[in-house]
C-alpha cells in the first residue's frame, strides 16, 4: 500500500486504500464511529463461512448410493456413468452416503476429512456435519441471483446489497470492539455488506506500511497538525456544504484507525499456523484461496473480539470436464478444512467453519462430462458445538428416486431452507437471542409459521 504523507489527496487515498483494506456497502458506518445498537453483546463465539461459488455439486461430494432409482428416475451410477464415482472409491458416511474420495487420503500432505467426520484425529469427537438439500421454495438457477439470495436472506430481492451477517453484526455493534468482521478477498461479499462498515482484506500482509511511513496521530486541539499519515488526512477537515464529504472523511479515518488496529493486533504479531496444521496449508493448490485460509484463521485466532470471517473458493461451475476439476476442488477444501481443524484447535469449543454454495447440480451429466444448474445443495459445517453426521441424507429422508425428487424431474429437491441453516447459526452458535431474528433474516417468524413442508424444522446441527 504505497502511500506518501508529503501530499494526501483524499479520493487518491481512499482508492489506494480500498485495494487492500476496504468495504463496499450500503451507508457504511465504521465500528468504531458508530454507538452500540439495541441488542445485548452475545457470546465471545466466531465464525468463519466459506462461500463456495459456481454451485458445488452436491450428489458428488456426499454420494447417496442409497438411492436405487425408481421408475424413470435413475439411481447415481445410471445417472452419471462417466463422472460418476464407484462405491468401492468412495469412503463411507453411512450404508445411505460416502464421501467423494478427494477429501480424505492417507499420506500426510492428504486431507483427513472422514477422519475428523469419525472422530479419529484426537479426543475432541465427532465434530463435522454434512447437511444435504438445502436450498429454497422457487429455487433461482442464475448464479448471481442465487448467490444475491443466499447473501441478504430474501430470495427474489435480486437489488439488495445487504447481507445477512452484516445486519448481525449491526445488531451487535460494540465500540468497544474495533474489529467484530472481516473478509478475506479481492471484493466485499453481499453477506457482509450493508449498514456497519466491514473491512475486505485482500491479503493481511498487503497492510503493512512502508517503513519510512508512520501512522502517527490525528490533528487535536493542543496539536492541530497531527503526525505522520493520521496528521496529513486529518488536516484537510470535511465541508459539510459538500454532500458526501463528511461520510468520505469519516471513512478515510475509519481506514486509518483499521490499518492502526491492524499495525498493533495483528502485524505486530508474528503469526505461525499449528505445525500439525502447516502440511495440509501447503499443500493447497490454488494460491489464493490458501492465503485467504491462512489469513481466516490468525483473525480468528490473533483478534479477541473478531466474531464473523468470510472468505471464497470458486471454480465450482462444472458444466464440462468435471471428473478432472471436481477432484482438485474438493482437495482444495479438504486441505483447508484439516488446516483449520488442527490450526483453530485452542479456540474449538468457540468456532464454527460452514461452507455454503447458491445451489447443487443437475443429477444427471451432461455431455460433456459435467453437470449443470440445479437445486438443492449441500453445507459442511465443522466446530466444538457442531452435532457430527449426515443431515437429509439417509434412507429414513431420502427415499428411491429422490435424485430426481424437482417437478421437473431433473434435480434434487431441497428439504431445508439456508435461511433455517442461517438461524442455528446466530441462535445457537453466535448467541442472538432471537428477539432480533426477525431483523436480521427478514420475515423469519411468518416463514417458520407458516411453513407446512418441514422447510423450517430445526436440523439440531449445532447443539442448544
Amino acid at each position: 500500500m504505497n502511500i506518501h504523507t508529503r501530499s494526501v489527496n483524499r479520493r487518491r487515498f481512499l482508492k489506494a486504500g480500498a485495494l487492500t483494506f476496504g468495504a463496499l456497502g450500503m451507508g457504511s458506518i465504521a465500528p468504531f464511529l458508530q454507538k452500540s445498537l439495541a441488542g445485548d453483546l452475545p457470546p465471545g463465539k466466531k465464525l468463519l463461512f466459506i462461500f463456495l461459488r459456481g454451485a458445488m455439486d452436491a450428489v458428488q461430494a456426499v454420494i447417496p448410493y442409497g438411492d436405487q432409482g425408481r421408475g424413470s428416475a435413475k439411481s447415481y451410477a445410471q445417472a452419471r456413468p462417466n463422472i460418476g464415482i464407484a462405491r468401492a472409491d468412495a469412503h463411507a458416511l453411512s450404508n445411505f452416503c460416502s464421501l467423494n474420495p478427494a477429501l480424505q487420503g492417507d499420506g500426510e500432505a492428504d486431507p483427513k476429512v472422514l477422519d475428523i467426520f469419525n472422530g479419529d484425529v484426537d479426543a475432541r469427537g465427532a465434530n463435522l456435519a454434512f447437511l444435504h438439500r438445502i436450498g429454497y421454495r422457487n429455487q433461482n438457477r442464475s448464479h448471481f441471483s442465487s448467490q444475491q439470495f443466499w447473501e441478504n436472506g430474501i430470495p427474489g430481492n435480486v437489488k439488495l446489497e445487504e447481507g445477512v451477517f452484516n445486519r448481525y453484526i449491526t445488531s451487535y455493534l460494540d465500540e468497544e470492539r474495533p474489529l467484530q468482521a472481516a473478509t478475506l478477498s479481492g471484493n466485499q461479499v453481499v453477506l457482509m455488506k450493508g449498514e456497519t462498515l466491514i473491512p475486505v482484506i485482500s491479503n493481511v500482509n498487503s497492510l503493512q506500511l512502508a517503513d519510512n511511513v508512520q501512522l502517527g496521530t490525528f490533528p487535536t486541539a493542543d496539536n492541530p497538525l497531527g503526525t505522520g499519515l493520521k496528521g496529513a488526512y486529518g488536516q484537510a477537515g470535511y465541508n459539510q456544504g459538500i454532500k458526501y464529504n463528511r461520510k468520505t472523511y469519516d471513512t478515510g479515518v475509519a481506514l486509518l484507525n483499521n490499518l492502526q488496529f491492524f499495525q498493533d493486533n495483528v502485524l505486530n504479531r508474528p503469526y505461525f499456523p499449528a505445525v500439525e496444521a502447516r502440511p495440509y496449508f501447503d499443500a493447497i493448490g490454488n494460491n489464493g484461496f490458501r492465503n485467504n485460509i491462512r489469513d481466516s484463521a490468525r483473525l480468528l485466532k490473533q483478534i479477541d473480539d473478531i466474531q464473523i470471517v468470510g472468505c471464497n473458493q470458486g471454480g465450482y461451475d462444472t458444466h464440462g470436464g468435471e471428473d478432472t476439476r471436481f477432484p482438485a476442488l474438493m482437495r482444495d477444501l479438504g486441505l483447508a478444512l484439516t488446516g483449520l481443524y488442527h490450526d483453530l484447535a485452542d479456540i474449538w469449543d468457540d468456532v464454527l467453519v460452514v461452507t455454503m454454495s447458491e445451489f447443487g447440480r443437475t443429477s444427471q451429466e451432461n455431455g460433456n462430462r459435467g453437470t449443470d444448474h440445479g437445486e438443492a445443495s449441500l453445507c459442511f459445517a465443522m466446530g466444538g458445538a457442531v452435532n457430527g453426521g449426515v443431515y437429509n441424507c439417509s434412507r429414513n429422508n431420502w427415499d428411491n428416486g429422490d435424485l430426481f425428487s424437482t417437478s421437473n424431474g431433473r434435480y434434487v429437491a431441497h428439504r431445508s431452507d439456508y435461511r433455517n441453516v442461517y438461524n442455528e447459526i446466530l441462535s445457537r452458535h453466535l448467541g442472538d437471542p432471537d428477539e432480533q431474528m426477525n431483523s436480521i433474516i427478514p420475515n423469519y417468524d411468518n416463514l417458520v409459521n407458516s411453513d407446512r413442508n418441514g422447510y423450517f424444522d430445526p436440523l439440531n446441527f449445532i447443539s442448544a
